[in-house]
C-alpha cells in the first residue's frame, strides 16, 4: 500500500466515524443506535478516536505534498459528509436523509 493510498484510506475511515458520531449525538438516547456509547466517555473515546485517524491521514497527505494535504482537508470537509450521510442515515434506522432530517426538526 502506498502513503497515498494509505492516507486516504485513513481519510475515508475518519469520516465514517466523524459522521456516524455526529449524527447520533444529534439524537435523543433512546433513539441512538445500540452500538453507539451511551457514556460521555465512551463519546469522547469515539471522538478522540476519529480525530487522531483523521491527523495521522491528513499528514500523511500533506508530507506527500503541500498540493495533495490541502485538496485532502477539502474533500475531508467538504465532500465526505455528503458521501457519508445518507449512508449512515440508513444505517442508524432512518428511510434516509431526508427522514433523519425531518425527523430531528420535528424535535425543534
Amino acid at each position: 500500500m502506498t502513503l497515498a493510498t494509505l492516507s486516504a484510506f485513513l481519510l475515508l475511515v475518519a469520516g465514517a466515524i466523524h459522521s456516524y458520531s455526529f449524527m447520533c449525538r444529534k439524537l435523543p438516547s433512546e433513539r441512538q443506535p445500540r452500538n453507539y456509547p451511551q457514556k460521555r466517555g465512551g463519546q469522547f473515546l469515539l471522538d478522540t478516536l476519529w480525530v487522531l485517524i483523521f491527523f495521522a491521514g491528513i499528514q500523511l497527505a500533506f508530507i506527500l505534498s503541500m498540493k495533495l494535504g490541502v485538496v485532502a482537508a477539502l474533500v475531508y470537509f467538504v465532500a465526505l459528509p455528503f458521501a457519508y450521510q445518507p449512508m449512515i442515515a440508513r444505517f442508524i434506522g432512518f428511510d434516509g436523509l431526508k427522514d433523519y432530517i425531518k425527523y430531528l426538526q420535528q424535535r425543534h
